[in-house]
């Protein structure tokens, strides 16, 4: 009988799933991994797992599976950080007010709060202030600067935003403001004429590691201000503060932004992820204890479906203020309370977010076109990102979700091969407002002009795309044979982490038995299982697979090809290996 691993590798990498996914394994060069796995003195199949994370030598690797705070990058490696450092600690100096503007997801609050918490240690004037999603929208506003501190004059700050917004920065500087812009959104072709800018996409910026997270940005001004202090020995007589109780902001930030989780940023998640276990942020500590799974380590899951969602319903449904109060104070009672009032936020963001889903997921099923544009005029507004997702996964096609009446605001998700900021910079006079990444993107669009939008969207989109293919693929990393150690693949999978973009959670697959397939939960939609390795039987569980899924293996039980996760699972103090079932299908037999 032919193995899955078989099957792919005679049909070209390609077969058709349970999912309705084409399963396709990630290429690797074996002669090469061989050469490395002989250096390494590593098993073959952990040296091809890093070679999919494009590691190609003994360097990368090394550094790859042991991320040290020593190889970070010099601050000073920034266009200008040199002059932003100076004038932060000039402007301190003199008593005037440092504003920090920052976004209003979760980003921008950790962005915030990590540089308040810093500055605090040169001076008392400190304010931090988020647009209103509904009333501002995205980016800096002269008008919350003027509002926090008015009649005043001093130094705006801005964080995980204003790149774009040379209008509200030229109104700033009018009032006699002095502003630095610090920012990883792409830049735009003309610049805000503030003071400084620092951004690792500027042209003539050294930085060697271009996606950093708006709060990897900030954490690096803290550095390059702390640096220049220590050498004019500003902290003297008191111990300079220790940047690395700030991590743990820089690892949620970076993670809930979904940015490559290599260099830097992997350097700082882990570390980052190692000081929360101390717990040291009294207000992700408060967040901790209200989520549901409040007694599991912190982790990049973690961070990704409980604190990134909780934080981001602040800025979704109400203010990011109370994000950002919540990573800024010290006080434990204050911080439960706002932690409670984040949780039903969230509630609330939820069931919401399940009903303009279906509707967009029902729309979205009619239309063929290449990119899908999807209008709802009494959507919530703060949600259509997420929404924006959930169709993207479905259908993976680029999707662009507008939510309102009269002046639409958008949010767009792409996929691998189509630049969404590249699309929408080729609609770009058609537009009120656009910003973002390649892989999502936010605009803003006159009602009127939605249909030319469409059309001329419809156009680019087919002329980017070509003949991409946007059937869903299932990506596969190694195959596991039946005498292997899931013990050993799992302690490996263990120094893999963090995962995240850049650095996917290994899928593996394999064909084996499978045993007591039942649904759970309270609606039925979850699956539990057991599956033979090695002659042992290990538990799984399939979320979202449903009775015809149930069916489906029951009829295939003896010889199933699956794709899935390998995880440890910890219930009453006992760690088991558990499976965590992703697709499936059948082999063919000879």
């Amino acid at each position: 009988m032919k193995t899955i691993n078989d099957y792919i590798a005679v049909n070209g990498l390609s077969v058709r799933s349970y999912k309705g996914r084409r399963w396709q394994q990630s290429r690797t060069d074996k002669e090469q991994c061989r050469r490395l796995a002989r250096k390494l003195l590593r098993p073959l199949w952990q040296v091809e797992l890093l070679y999919q994370r494009q590691l190609y030598d003994a360097g990368q690797i090394n550094d790859f599976i042991n991320p040290s705070l020593h190889n970070l990058p010099s601050p000073f490696e920034f266009k200008a950080m040199r002059q932003a450092a100076r004038l932060i600690r000039e402007m301190a100096a003199k008593g005037r007010p440092l504003v920090i503007v920052g976004d209003y997801d979760v980003d921008g609050v950790t962005s915030a709060a990590l540089l308040g918490r810093f500055l605090k240690h040169l001076s008392p004037k400190i304010f931090r202030c988020h647009p209103d999603r509904f009333k501002d929208g995205y980016g800096l506003k002269a008008r919350l600067v003027t509002d926090c501190c008015p009649d005043c004059q001093g130094l705006v700050i801005t964080v995980d935003c204003g790149i774009s917004d040379s209008g509200e920065v030229a109104s700033l500087k009018e009032s006699g403001w002095q502003v630095i812009i610090t920012d990883h959104h792409q830049p735009p072709p003309h610049l805000p004429k503030a003071d400084i800018i620092i951004n690792p996409w500027l042209a003539g910026c050294s930085f060697p590691f271009k996606e950093l997270a708006g709060v990897g940005v900030a954490f690096y001004l803290t550095m390059g201000v702390r640096n220049l202090l220590v050498a004019e020995g500003f902290w003297s007589k008191t111990e300079a503060p220790n940047l690395k109780n700030l991590l743990d902001l820089v690892a949620v930030g970076t993670v809930a932004d979904m940015v490559n989780l290599k260099g830097p940023n992997r350097i700082m998640v882990k570390a980052g992820l190692e000081i929360s276990g101390h717990k040291q942020n009294i207000g992700l500590r408060s967040l901790m204890a209200v989520s549901a799974a409040r007694d599991k380590p912190l982790d990049a899951e973690y961070i990704s479906f409980q604190l990134a969602p909780r934080l981001n319903a602040a800025g979704r449904m109400n203010h990011a203020e109370l994000a950002s109060e919540l990573l800024a104070t010290d006080d434990d009672s204050l911080a439960a309370q706002m932690a409670r009032s984040l949780d039903l936020e969230n509630s609330r963001r939820k069931e919401l977010t399940s009903q303009i889903s279906g509707q967009a997921l029902d729309i979205a099923a009619s239309d063929k076109s290449r990119c899908l544009l999807i209008h709802g005029r009494d959507w919530h507004e703060g949600l259509i990102g997420i929404v924006a997702s959930r169709v993207v996964d479905q259908f993976a096609r680029p999707v662009i979700v507008m939510a309102g009446e009269g002046q639409l605001r958008g949010s767009a998700r792409s996929i691998p091969g189509v630049n969404m900021y590249d699309l929408l910079a080729r609609c770009g006079d058609l537009l009120t407002t656009f910003g973002g990444h390649a892989a999502a993107a936010g605009m803003s669009l006159a009602e009127n002009k939605l249909p030319a939008f469409k059309e001329r969207l419809e156009t680019e989109a087919r002329e980017m795309m070509g003949e991409l293919d946007c059937q869903p693929i299932q990506a596969l990393d190694l195959y596991i044979n039946q005498d292997m150690d899931l013990k050993e693949l799992l302690n490996f999978n263990e120094l893999l982490q963090p995962f995240g973009q850049g650095n996917p959670e290994p899928i593996f697959f394999t064909d084996c038995a499978l045993r007591n397939i039942r649904l759970i939960g309270k609606d039925k939609n979850h699956l539990r299982f057991e599956a033979l390795f090695n002659h042992k039987w290990y538990k799984g569980i399939g979320f979202g697979l449903n009775k015809r899924a149930a069916q489906s293996l029951a009829d295939c039980y003896n010889q199933c090809a699956i794709a899935f996760n390998l995880r440890y699972n910890q219930f009453r103090g006992q760690k088991t290996i558990e499976l965590q079932l992703l697709d499936f299908l059948i082999p063919e037999t000879e």
